[in-house]
Protein backbone atom coordinates (compact mmCIF):
# COMPACT_ATOMS: atom_id res chain seq x y z
CA UNK A 1 0.00 0.00 0.00
CA UNK A 2 1.65 3.49 -0.72
CA UNK A 3 2.72 5.54 1.94
CA UNK A 4 2.43 9.05 3.17
CA UNK A 5 4.67 10.71 6.09
CA UNK A 6 5.71 6.97 7.00
CA UNK A 7 2.11 6.04 7.45
CA UNK A 8 -0.03 3.71 5.12
CA UNK A 9 -3.20 5.42 4.02
CA UNK A 10 -5.18 3.53 6.18
CA UNK A 11 -3.00 4.01 9.27
CA UNK A 12 -2.87 8.02 8.17
CA UNK A 13 -6.86 7.95 7.82
CA UNK A 14 -7.33 5.83 11.41
CA UNK A 15 -4.55 9.00 12.81
CA UNK A 16 -7.21 11.90 11.44
CA UNK A 17 -10.39 10.32 12.44
CA UNK A 18 -9.03 9.56 16.05
CA UNK A 19 -8.11 12.75 16.70
CA UNK A 20 -11.08 14.40 14.98
CA UNK A 21 -12.76 12.58 17.64
CA UNK A 22 -10.44 13.18 20.54
CA UNK A 23 -10.55 17.17 19.98
CA UNK A 24 -14.34 16.93 19.34
CA UNK A 25 -14.69 17.87 15.85
CA UNK A 26 -16.57 14.67 15.61
CA UNK A 27 -18.84 14.30 18.35
CA UNK A 28 -20.27 11.01 20.45
CA UNK A 29 -23.13 9.33 18.28
CA UNK A 30 -22.48 10.85 15.42
CA UNK A 31 -22.30 8.55 11.78
CA UNK A 32 -19.45 7.94 9.67
CA UNK A 33 -19.91 7.58 6.17
CA UNK A 34 -16.82 5.83 4.50
CA UNK A 35 -17.40 8.18 1.32
CA UNK A 36 -17.52 11.21 3.43
CA UNK A 37 -14.19 10.28 5.23
CA UNK A 38 -12.51 9.22 1.62
CA UNK A 39 -13.08 12.66 0.50
CA UNK A 40 -12.23 14.81 3.66
CA UNK A 41 -8.70 12.67 3.89
CA UNK A 42 -8.38 12.31 0.14
CA UNK A 43 -8.35 8.59 -0.01
CA UNK A 44 -10.42 5.52 -1.57
CA UNK A 45 -13.00 4.10 0.43
CA UNK A 46 -11.08 0.87 1.14
CA UNK A 47 -8.38 2.50 3.50
CA UNK A 48 -10.77 4.40 5.28
CA UNK A 49 -12.76 0.93 5.90
CA UNK A 50 -9.64 -0.46 7.27
CA UNK A 51 -9.31 2.47 9.61
CA UNK A 52 -12.43 2.40 11.06
CA UNK A 53 -12.03 -1.40 12.07
CA UNK A 54 -9.33 -0.56 13.63
CA UNK A 55 -10.85 2.16 15.59
CA UNK A 56 -13.80 -0.10 16.05
CA UNK A 57 -11.55 -2.93 17.92
CA UNK A 58 -10.34 0.18 19.68
CA UNK A 59 -13.63 1.20 21.24
CA UNK A 60 -13.46 4.50 19.39
CA UNK A 61 -16.20 3.92 17.39
CA UNK A 62 -19.25 1.10 16.77
CA UNK A 63 -21.14 -0.40 14.54
CA UNK A 64 -25.12 0.00 15.43
CA UNK A 65 -27.50 -1.75 13.07
CA UNK A 66 -29.15 0.20 10.56
CA UNK A 67 -27.52 3.11 11.57
CA UNK A 68 -23.67 2.23 10.49
CA UNK A 69 -20.71 3.21 11.92
CA UNK A 70 -21.09 5.84 14.79
CA UNK A 71 -18.58 7.71 17.06
CA UNK A 72 -18.75 5.66 20.44
CA UNK A 73 -21.06 6.74 23.20
CA UNK A 74 -19.91 5.28 26.42
CA UNK A 75 -22.02 5.16 29.48
CA UNK A 76 -20.62 7.24 32.65
CA UNK A 77 -19.69 3.98 34.12
CA UNK A 78 -17.94 2.89 30.64
CA UNK A 79 -15.90 6.11 31.26
CA UNK A 80 -15.31 5.80 34.96
CA UNK A 81 -13.91 2.29 33.90
CA UNK A 82 -11.66 3.97 31.32
CA UNK A 83 -10.23 6.41 33.85
CA UNK A 84 -9.47 3.31 36.57
CA UNK A 85 -6.84 2.10 33.90
CA UNK A 86 -5.53 4.55 33.19
CA UNK A 87 -4.95 5.83 36.48
CA UNK A 88 -3.23 2.70 37.61
CA UNK A 89 -1.06 3.15 34.16
CA UNK A 90 -0.02 6.49 35.08
CA UNK A 91 0.83 6.12 38.82
CA UNK A 92 3.35 3.43 36.77
CA UNK A 93 4.77 5.95 34.83
CA UNK A 94 5.42 8.10 37.44
CA UNK A 95 6.84 5.79 39.53
CA UNK A 96 9.42 4.43 36.50
CA UNK A 97 10.36 8.03 35.58
CA UNK A 98 11.10 8.90 39.01
CA UNK A 99 14.08 6.48 38.76
CA UNK A 100 15.16 7.55 34.88
CA UNK A 101 14.07 11.40 34.33
CA UNK A 102 16.63 13.54 33.27
CA UNK A 103 18.36 16.85 34.70
CA UNK A 104 16.95 18.37 31.23
CA UNK A 105 13.90 16.29 31.52
CA UNK A 106 13.04 17.74 34.60
CA UNK A 107 14.01 21.36 33.61
CA UNK A 108 11.54 20.62 30.50
CA UNK A 109 8.50 20.13 32.75
CA UNK A 110 9.07 22.57 35.00
CA UNK A 111 8.99 25.42 32.22
CA UNK A 112 5.64 23.60 30.83
CA UNK A 113 4.33 23.95 34.51
CA UNK A 114 5.27 27.77 34.49
CA UNK A 115 3.67 27.86 31.39
CA UNK A 116 0.46 25.85 32.93
CA UNK A 117 0.40 28.41 35.92
CA UNK A 118 0.71 31.28 33.75
CA UNK A 119 -2.34 30.28 31.83
CA UNK A 120 -4.26 29.13 35.51
CA UNK A 121 -3.56 33.08 36.96
CA UNK A 122 -5.27 34.44 33.03
CA UNK A 123 -8.02 31.49 33.31
CA UNK A 124 -7.16 30.64 29.80
CA UNK A 125 -8.79 27.20 29.76
CA UNK A 126 -7.70 26.22 26.53
CA UNK A 127 -3.98 27.17 27.27
CA UNK A 128 -4.15 25.23 30.59
CA UNK A 129 -5.33 21.99 28.69
CA UNK A 130 -2.40 22.48 26.40
CA UNK A 131 0.20 22.56 29.16
CA UNK A 132 -1.32 19.80 30.93
CA UNK A 133 -1.42 17.22 28.26
CA UNK A 134 2.68 18.05 27.47
CA UNK A 135 3.36 17.96 31.27
CA UNK A 136 1.59 14.42 31.28
CA UNK A 137 3.34 13.50 28.33
CA UNK A 138 6.85 13.83 29.36
CA UNK A 139 6.63 12.18 32.55
CA UNK A 140 5.23 9.42 30.16
CA UNK A 141 8.50 9.64 27.82
CA UNK A 142 10.43 9.75 30.44
CA UNK A 143 8.99 6.08 32.00
CA UNK A 144 11.30 5.39 28.79
CA UNK A 145 8.44 2.42 28.72
CA UNK A 146 6.72 2.82 24.89
CA UNK A 147 4.50 0.35 25.14
CA UNK A 148 3.03 2.19 28.29
CA UNK A 149 2.94 5.75 26.66
CA UNK A 150 1.21 4.45 23.27
CA UNK A 151 -1.44 2.43 26.18
CA UNK A 152 -2.26 5.91 27.94
CA UNK A 153 -2.40 7.85 24.70
CA UNK A 154 -4.94 5.72 23.51
CA UNK A 155 -7.05 5.84 26.85
CA UNK A 156 -6.23 9.64 27.21
CA UNK A 157 -8.00 10.31 23.26
CA UNK A 158 -10.97 7.86 24.41
CA UNK A 159 -11.39 9.45 27.50
CA UNK A 160 -11.07 13.20 26.20
CA UNK A 161 -13.60 12.51 23.33
CA UNK A 162 -16.35 11.78 26.19
CA UNK A 163 -15.75 14.04 29.35
CA UNK A 164 -15.60 17.86 30.00
CA UNK A 165 -12.46 19.47 31.51
CA UNK A 166 -12.49 20.61 34.85
CA UNK A 167 -10.71 23.89 34.68
CA UNK A 168 -13.60 25.79 33.51
CA UNK A 169 -14.17 25.77 37.28
CA UNK A 170 -11.95 28.65 38.94
CA UNK A 171 -10.97 26.02 42.16
CA UNK A 172 -9.93 23.27 40.31
CA UNK A 173 -7.05 25.48 38.32
CA UNK A 174 -5.56 26.23 41.51
CA UNK A 175 -5.74 22.82 43.06
CA UNK A 176 -4.29 21.56 39.47
CA UNK A 177 -1.28 23.59 40.09
CA UNK A 178 -0.30 22.53 43.56
CA UNK A 179 -1.10 18.90 42.64
CA UNK A 180 1.43 19.52 39.53
CA UNK A 181 3.90 21.29 41.61
CA UNK A 182 3.88 17.72 44.12
CA UNK A 183 4.27 15.45 41.27
CA UNK A 184 7.14 17.61 40.39
CA UNK A 185 8.91 17.52 43.88
CA UNK A 186 8.22 13.68 43.84
CA UNK A 187 10.13 13.40 40.58
CA UNK A 188 12.79 15.64 41.35
CA UNK A 189 13.54 13.95 44.87
CA UNK A 190 13.94 10.48 42.29
CA UNK A 191 11.11 8.84 44.78
CA UNK A 192 8.88 6.36 43.07
CA UNK A 193 6.30 6.19 45.25
CA UNK A 194 5.82 9.82 46.11
CA UNK A 195 5.29 9.94 42.38
CA UNK A 196 3.09 7.70 41.98
CA UNK A 197 0.77 8.63 45.11
CA UNK A 198 1.09 12.65 44.06
CA UNK A 199 -0.49 11.37 40.38
CA UNK A 200 -3.02 8.96 41.75
CA UNK A 201 -4.11 11.68 44.25
CA UNK A 202 -4.07 14.39 41.07
CA UNK A 203 -6.11 11.76 38.78
CA UNK A 204 -8.77 11.02 41.58
CA UNK A 205 -9.90 14.51 42.19
CA UNK A 206 -9.45 15.51 38.87
CA UNK A 207 -11.82 12.93 37.37
CA UNK A 208 -14.19 12.96 40.06
CA UNK A 209 -15.03 16.30 38.99
CA UNK A 210 -14.96 15.74 35.38
CA UNK A 211 -17.69 13.25 36.01
CA UNK A 212 -19.82 15.37 37.71
CA UNK A 213 -19.60 17.53 34.74
CA UNK A 214 -20.43 14.93 32.33
CA UNK A 215 -23.17 13.55 34.30
CA UNK A 216 -24.99 17.06 34.51
CA UNK A 217 -23.83 18.07 30.99
CA UNK A 218 -25.38 17.56 27.36
CA UNK A 219 -23.30 16.69 24.39
CA UNK A 220 -23.27 20.37 23.17
CA UNK A 221 -21.85 21.59 25.94
CA UNK A 222 -19.23 19.21 26.77
CA UNK A 223 -15.39 20.14 26.28
CA UNK A 224 -11.61 18.46 25.43
CA UNK A 225 -10.37 17.54 29.49
CA UNK A 226 -7.16 18.14 30.43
Amino acid sequence: MAQDGGLSRGARVYELVREWIAVGQLRPGERLSEEDLARRTGVSRTPVREALKRLEAEGFVQVIPYRGVVVAEPSVDEVADLCVVRDVLEELAARLAAQSVSEVELMALEQVQAEFEAAAARGDVEKMVEENIAFHEAIWRASRNRVLVQQLRQLRDRIFAHIATAYVVPARREESCQEHREILAALRARDPERAAEAVRNHFRRAEAARLRLLQSSSPSTRENPA
